[in-house]
C-alpha cells in the first residue's frame, strides 16, 4: 500500500512508519517542522506542515495517492483545544483522505473510551473533557465511513517504548514510582499496558485486516500498579515496599489538586477527583479478540519498560 502517517515523527508514528516499511509498504510522513534528518530511510517522503495552518486544498494535495492529553490550560481554552486536535483535525484529515481516493484509515484513540462503554456508572466521558473529545473523534471518523472508505479506531492503553533522540515519555511516572527511599504509597488497581511494537502492528493490522467501523481495544498485559513498581525496582536492583493508599485518601489529595487548578483558573483533560475512581480500579480487559482480529503478536512488555527505565538514571 501507499500510506501516509500523520505525526510520523512522534513515538507511535515513528514505530508505525518503520513497521509499515518492514512489511513492504510505501510511506509518506506528515509532520511539523523541522525536518527529522536521519530518522527514516531516504525512501520515506516527508511533508512538513502544520494542519492548523493548511488549507483544505493543500491537505488534499498531500493526501492524494495515499491510503493527543494536554497540560493544564485556561478553562475557556481547554475544551476548544481538545475539539480542534482530536475531532476537527481527525475529521478534516479523513475527509481529505476520502476525497483523494484513499480506501483505508486507522485512527489512534484512547482506551478510556472503552471503559466509558463498560463502566457507564463512572460517566467517564462526561467528567473528563479529554475522554469526551475522544468519543466525538471516533464518531466523526465513523461518520465518514463509506463502502469505499473504511475507518477503524484503535483504543490504546499505557504504552512503553523508546525512540532515538527523544526523552522517555514515562520519565516522571518512573521517578514517582521509584519514590524517595521509603515506602511507596500508591493506589490499588492497575491498567492494561502494551509496547510500541504492538501499536505499530495494530496500525498495520487495522489497514490490512480491520473491519470498517470497528473499535479495537489494544493491549498486551494487565499490570497492577504494585506490579509495575516491582518491575521498575527489579530493573533498578532495588526492592521497594508498596503501601496501598485508600480511596478516601486519594480523593482528598485529588480535591486539593482540583482546588489549586480552580484557583488558578485552569482545567485539565483528565480531572483529578473523578480520575481516582479509575486509578483505583482494575482497568483491565482481554486483549485476545483484537490480537486475533488484527494479527498481533504478544510479549515484550518487560523489555519495553526496561528500555525506558534505563534511560532515567536513579
Amino acid at each position: 500500500m501507499r500510506t501516509i502517517v500523520i505525526g510520523g515523527t512522534g513515538l507511535l508514528g515513528y514505530h508505525s512508519v518503520n513497521h509499515l516499511l518492514a512489511n513492504g509498504h510505501d510511506v509518506t510522513v506528515l509532520s511539523l517542522p523541522p525536518k527529522p534528518e536521519g530518522m527514516f530511510p531516504d525512501s520515506v517522503a516527508i511533508e512538513l506542515a502544520d494542519l492548523d495552518e493548511m488549507s483544505d486544498s493543500d491537505l488534499d494535495a498531500v493526501m492524494a495517492g495515499h491510503e493527543t492529553d494536554p497540560p493544564p490550560m485556561p478553562k475557556n481554552e481547554l475544551e476548544p483545544f481538545l475539539e480542534s486536535i482530536n475531532v476537527t483535525m481527525t475529521q478534516r484529515s479523513l475527509a481529505s483522505a476520502r476525497n483523494a481516493g484513499v480506501s483505508r484509515a486507522v485512527v489512534l484513540g484512547s482506551y478510556f473510551a472503552y471503559f466509558d462503554r463498560i463502566w457507564p456508572n463512572l460517566r467517564i466521558a462526561g467528567r473528563h473533557p479529554y475522554v469526551g473529545s475522544r468519543l466525538r473523534q471516533t464518531q466523526a471518523a465513523f461518520d465518514l465511513t463509506t463502502d469505499d472508505f473504511g475507518v477503524v479506531v484503535l483504543e490504546l492503553p499505557y504504552i512503553w517504548g523508546t525512540m532515538p533522540n527523544r526523552s522517555p515519555q514515562w520519565e516522571q511516572l518512573i521517578k514517582t514510582l521509584r519514590g524517595d527511599g521509603g515506602p511507596i504509597h500508591h493506589a490499588p488497581g492497575g491498567t492494561m499496558m502494551t509496547s510500541v511494537l504492538h501499536v505499530a502492528e495494530a496500525v498495520l493490522g487495522g489497514l490490512e485486516r480491520g473491519v470498517p467501523g470497528h473499535r479495537y481495544p489494544i493491549g498486551d498485559q494487565n499490570v497492577t500498579w504494585a506490579e509495575l513498581i516491582a518491575k521498575i525496582g527489579a530493573i533498578d536492583g532495588v526492592e521497594r515496599r508498596v503501601v496501598t493508599t485508600r480511596h478516601a485518601q486519594l480523593r482528598a489529595a485529588a480535591r486539593e489538586t482540583a482546588q489549586q487548578l480552580e484557583a488558578a483558573g485552569l482545567d485539565v483533560g483528565i480531572r483529578p477527583v473523578p480520575y481516582v475512581d479509575i486509578q483505583c480500579a482494575n482497568a483491565f480487559f482481554d486483549p485476545e479478540p483484537s490480537r486475533i482480529g488484527l494479527g498481533l503478536t504478544s510479549g515484550g512488555l518487560d523489555e519495553a519498560i526496561r528500555e525506558q527505565v534505563e534511560m532515567c538514571p536513579i
